[in-house]
């Protein structure tokens, strides 16, 4: 087998002496420092690259290889990877190009944007299945009743659950970030509520343990409508029964962003068969889901909704079933903070 000429190399390779000058060095080596292979021999390597000479003494004094990743060899803009290793009284430095790196960055990248793509499309498709659900069995209520409140009531339940449809529209296409203005809590509450009560007819119990004494907060209504309904439906859907939702005020709690010190705190208990060991770790990541049918958006959407009110979603284990306690920034209208 005929040995390969360094020059048809496209990797760089350069030899420095114990001087720190350069006693070797291949054509594509010349053309990463810019300079013509002749002229290059002799020189000391602080007069090419500075970054290399600090590399390669730091090579010569402690006798081990260095390995950067996309070094710059005049300047700060990354042009190679570099690997320099003590051999007897020389260091050799390889210089690989970054340009096939920077390509298999682009092609992963352009990947990544159509997965995220997808990923928007199904959690869309999830979010939008939920409220229509809603909107079906409210008209299965309406129908099947004669009662002329109930029926107003579930009539608004299904202009309600448009709304939220087209909300979830709107935030898909970007522009639909709801202004925080004064919201009952207890009410967003009790409407999902009735929503996933109407979903599973009347099948699903529900113990309600409200504080009176909270009070309105800053927050975005419709999406902490959507908070709660996916927490209800996650429950109901794994199989609990009954349902036991309390709150409270947390005073001085450490898990809301500032400017808030106190939270309002939001605990939903259910008698459900509780969360898989398996997916306790990764339980509020996208695409995790518990459930064969299930698309692993609901609870990600949970903690998004959760975060951008500068607040948090936790999950505890319950000796029977699941408690997710929700933190929300008590956050009055016309005050800063609470």
């Amino acid at each position: 087998m005929s040995s390969i000429d360094p020059d048809e190399l496209v990797t760089g390779l350069i030899r420095v002496d114990a001087a720190g000058r350069v006693s070797w060095l291949n054509a594509a080596a010349a053309i990463l420092l810019g300079q013509r292979q002749r002229e290059l021999l002799g020189q000391h390597l602080s007069e090419l690259s500075p970054s290399l000479a600090a590399w390669r003494s730091q090579v010569a004094r402690h006798g081990r290889t260095i390995q950067v990743s996309e070094g710059g060899l005049r300047g700060s803009e990354p042009t190679v990877d570099v690997t320099l290793q003590a051999l007897a009284d020389e260091v050799v430095i390889e210089l690989h190009p970054l340009a096939e790196r920077l390509r298999q960055r682009e092609i992963t990248e352009r990947a990544d944007r159509q997965q995220a793509m997808t990923l928007l499309s199904r959690r869309l498709a999830h979010e939008l299945r939920n409220p229509l659900a809603g909107v079906r069995g409210a008209a299965q209520l309406i129908a099947a009743g004669s009662d002329p409140a109930s029926q107003r009531r579930h009539a608004l339940m299904i202009q309600r659950e448009v709304d939220r449809i087209t909300s979830l529209i709107e935030d898909f296409a970007g522009d639909g970030q709801t202004p925080a203005q004064a919201t009952n809590l207890h009410r967003v509450i009790d409407e999902a509520i009735e929503v996933v009560q109407a979903e599973h007819h009347g099948r699903l119990d529900v113990d309600r343990r409200f504080d009176p004494s909270i009070p309105e907060i800053m927050a975005d209504g419709n999406a902490l409508r959507q908070l709660f309904l996916n927490l209800l439906r996650n429950a109901a859907q794994a199989g609990a029964s009954s349902l036991q939702l309390s709150s409270r005020i947390e005073h001085h709690s450490p898990l809301v962003d500032e400017p808030a010190r106190h939270a309002v705190q939001v605990d939903v208990d259910d008698d459900g068969p509780g969360v898989p060991p398996a997916l306790k770790e990764r339980l509020f990541l996208p695409l995790v889901s518990g459930r064969e049918s299930g698309s692993g958006f609901g609870l990600a959407v949970v903690q998004q909704i959760a975060r951008r009110h500068g607040g948090l979603v936790e999950h505890q284990e319950l000796e029977r079933g699941s408690r997710f306690r929700v933190r929300l920034p008590l956050i009055l209208p016309g005050r800063a903070t609470s």
